[in-house]
């Protein structure tokens, strides 16, 4: 077997013989690694396959449908994020960076799939030993007999433990450690991330086991490693921490058997991570109107969030007044002002804007749009919002306001909140709404539609509702 340097793009697994900026494959820029690419020899037909996978040609019709049964993890947000829990065979990447609490959360979920029937569990730690993996299930208040530890990096070993123990859960921890003995490279290179993922994805498919992998992050917070990985699984989980650095949110990014884009919210305390089922409406206990704060409803997946966004308008001092958005994009945020300024004949030309989402909130939401220009405008005007009233709308280039989808779901929500007054689109028909019947069995009459058309009658009622009396 002979053994060369090569150069292979983490993007999409081309090799190159030198290093080049651009990859010829995919055109990405600043995407090859170097790394030890081995040519079998004819006299060399050894297979580096540790696990076969196949099966034979059938036709769609003869084929049995597979029923999907998903097993609770008992951990509340992590079940929301996963789809009501996981699935036999099924495969999760979970990356986030270092010290998020990663190996934390997997402990608590093997943990809570252990004390369910006959699920063993075997953790693979690459990186700590059993006696710290110990320790930390011990500050966890974890004791159960069916979790078993193993500290190694073998692919080889793993597998065969594997075969043994038979169990119902495997979490390596993590994949930048295992390396495959077959392939020369070092532990952490695209080659062994692909080769150790491929054999571990075979045995959890062959045999029906429940697999998390672990993977680190770069420092632009995308997973290291070839994107290749991402593929090859079925479910993509993110982990990161918001602002404070006290809450973690956890996202789905891609799920084969569940929602994308599902938001799960826990607490770092001492005795582990805690489900925060009261992170989003922790900003109601201030009953105050301010100037500069709007709420509004977003929809994460399936769940309705309550997020305020905060705005500050203040008068510039340089020669370019300055832009700043945090969770919305900075694109759409200047459109949105561009739109204020040409149809309510107001001005920030010579004021700074900034402007975020309480809590460190990332969304794509387009239906904060008028809530973003309800807290610009308040802020520009000096004119306090009420606590009780919220503002849900996608505002277009042309100012006009459309209405936002769920809006069932989101007024459901307002109303379960205590709030009292919600500034919609005219366009918006509350007949249609009616047909969906909240889940609980409640009306959201109790909440009072405000219907405005663009953003001149939102600045008339504003100013309006300003005045002294």
């Amino acid at each position: 077997m002979k053994f060369k340097t090569v150069f292979i793009c983490s993007e999409c697994g081309q090799l190159h013989p030198k290093w080049q900026g651009q990859c010829s494959g995919c055109g990405k820029w600043n995407t090859l690694a170097e790394d030890v690419y081995s040519e079998p020899s004819k006299a060399d037909k050894k297979s580096k396959t540790i696990t076969e996978f196949s099966s034979p040609v059938i036709t769609l019709e003869s084929a049995s449908e597979s029923k999907i049964r998903k097993i609770p993890t008992g951990i509340k947000e992590l079940d929301r994020v996963l789809g009501e829990g996981v699935a036999p065979g099924q495969v999760f990447l979970l990356a986030g960076p270092p010290g998020i609490g990663k190996s934390t959360l997997m402990l608590e979920a093997a943990d809570g799939l252990a004390r369910g029937g006959e699920n063993r569990v075997l953790y693979v730690s690459g990186e700590e030993s059993t006696g710290q993996v110990s320790s930390r299930a011990v500050r966890l208040g974890i004791k159960n007999k069916k979790i078993s530890l193993m500290s190694e990096t073998s692919l080889l070993r793993i597998t065969e433990e594997i075969k043994k123990l038979k169990p119902a859960l495997v979490v390596v921890d993590s994949i930048q450690t295992v390396y495959h003995p077959e392939w020369p490279s070092a532990s952490g290179s695209v080659t062994q991330i692909r080769e150790c993922a491929g054999e571990l994805l075979k045995i959890a498919k062959q045999n029906s086991i429940t697999l998390f992998i672990l993977g680190h992050v770069t420092k632009e917070g995308d997973l290291a490693g070839p994107k290749i990985l991402e593929h090859m699984v079925d479910t993509v989980l993110y982990f990161d921490s918001e602002k404070t650095g006290v809450y973690r949110m956890l996202r789905a990014h891609k799920n084969r058997f569940g929602a994308v884009d599902e938001l799960g919210v826990f607490e770092m305390t001492q005795k582990g991570l805690v489900s925060a089922d009261d992170y989003f409406v922790s900003s109601l206990e201030e009953k105050n109107s301010l100037a500069g704060r709007a709420y509004t409803v977003l929809f994460e997946g399936t769940r309705p969030v309550l997020s305020q966004v905060e705005a500050l308008v203040n008068k510039s001092f340089y020669p370019y007044p300055r832009r700043v958005f945090t969770g919305i994009d900075s694109n759409r945020g200047q459109i949105l002002l561009a739109a204020s300024e040409k149809n309510a004949d107001i001005r920030f030309d010579s004021f700074d804007v900034f402007a975020s989402i309480h809590g460190g909130l990332k969304t794509k939401d387009v239906s904060a749009d008028l809530a973003f220009c309800a807290a610009v405008i308040s802020s520009l005007k000096n004119i306090p919002l009420p606590h009780d009233a919220a503002f849900i709308g996608e505002v277009g280039i042309l100012a006009g306001i459309a209405p936002a989808p769920h809006m069932t779901k989101r007024i459901n929500e307002l109303e379960r909140l205590g709030f009292k007054k919600v500034y919609v689109s005219a366009s918006y028909r509350e007949k249609n709404a009616a047909k969906a019947c909240p889940p609980d069995g409640r009306s959201a009459a109790r909440v009072e539609t405000v219907k405005i058309r663009d953003i001149k009658e939102l600045c008339a009622i504003l100013l309006e509702n300003g005045k002294p009396r």
